[in-house]
């Protein structure tokens, strides 16, 4: 891109981008116009020994020409300068502005859905809170006295969220050739070590290492298992926290630390009984005593009527 094409896009009126302009900036080359001019300068020396005066004003046009094309250039440079510092702030601006709309969009759709959503959330879960509850005291109750060749029942909360403990578990076992050191317990070498000896001692049963050190192949049953494991409950329905919606509002459900089923059932009627705090609590109010307004006799008057 020329400057002239740089000049004519100035002149054109249209707005344009943070990137054209920056794109028509780094197009104009100040140094090469300089250096043209420079050039043009060194053959006017030449022409003024060697050349004509219609030779000398030709190269003077063409010398004017390329001065007034580095001024331009500079003046081009200074206004797309300025035009890209402008486009860029009103794009930060726009861009800011999405944002805020964006977070604004947001911020009101989850408020809407705070809103309907966590009572509907709190109710079904003082519902399923309730129902659990009851039937923990229904099985517990049943399993004290239970018929003849029964089954204890287990409780819906353990049933659904707990785990049973189980017993060791063999997975597999294989009969292995091992290096073990040469004691009267099982005390196999490394992995790595297995290898090495494999390797230095085929078709031999027994091996010393170094002074005092004897090893031994022995055959053995490697088992691989799962160890027992005991039972695992996770923690209790009761200890998820449910305030009320809304600074104020009665709680939905608020855990303890030693609340048996029956005591549960009682603070779930307890929550359901409360209403909300009044806008204005008469514990709230305070009174103070302040001097009198400047317009105090109007004030008393007032007060006289």
């Amino acid at each position: 891109m020329n400057i002239q094409t740089i000049i004519k896009s100035l002149r054109g009126g249209q707005p344009n981008t943070a990137d054209q302009l920056r794109q028509a900036l780094d197009a104009i080359d100040i140094d090469g116009l300089e250096k043209s001019a420079e050039l043009l300068e060194t053959e006017r020396r030449r022409v003024l020994l060697d050349g004509s005066d219609k030779d000398l004003e030709a190269i003077e046009a063409k010398i004017s020409s390329a001065n007034r094309d580095i001024e331009r250039a500079y003046a081009a440079q200074a206004e797309l300068s300025k035009r890209l510092d402008d486009a860029t702030a009103a794009a930060s601006e726009a861009e800011l502005e999405e944002r805020y709309r964006a977070a604004k969009a947001k911020a009101d759709a989850a408020t809407k859905l705070l809103s309907k959503t966590y009572p509907e959330i709190a109710k079904q879960y003082v519902t399923l809170l309730k129902a659990v509850t009851e039937a923990e005291i229904a099985v517990s109750k049943a399993n004290e006295c239970l018929p003849a060749g029964a089954a204890p029942i287990v409780g819906p909360e353990f049933s659904v969220r707990g785990k049973l403990g189980e017993p060791e578990k063999t997975i597999k076992s294989e009969r292995v050739a091992i290096w073990c050191y040469d004691v009267e317990s099982i005390q196999p070498l490394s992995t790595e070590r297995q290898a090495d000896l494999n390797a230095r001692y085929r078709g031999q049963d027994r091996a010393v290492l170094e002074p005092g050190t004897v090893v031994v192949r022995r055959n053995l049953i490697r088992r691989t298992y799962l160890p027992a494991t005991h039972i695992e409950r996770s923690p209790s329905l009761s200890a998820m926290d449910m305030p009320g919606l809304a600074v104020g509002d009665p709680p939905f459900w608020i855990p303890s630390n030693y609340t048996t089923p029956a005591g549960i059932l009682a603070r779930l009627e307890e929550f359901a009984a409360m209403k909300p705090r009044p806008a204005v609590n008469e514990s709230d109010l305070r009174i103070e005593y302040i001097d009198e307004p400047d317009n105090s006799a109007a004030f008393v008057a007032e007060a006289a009527e």
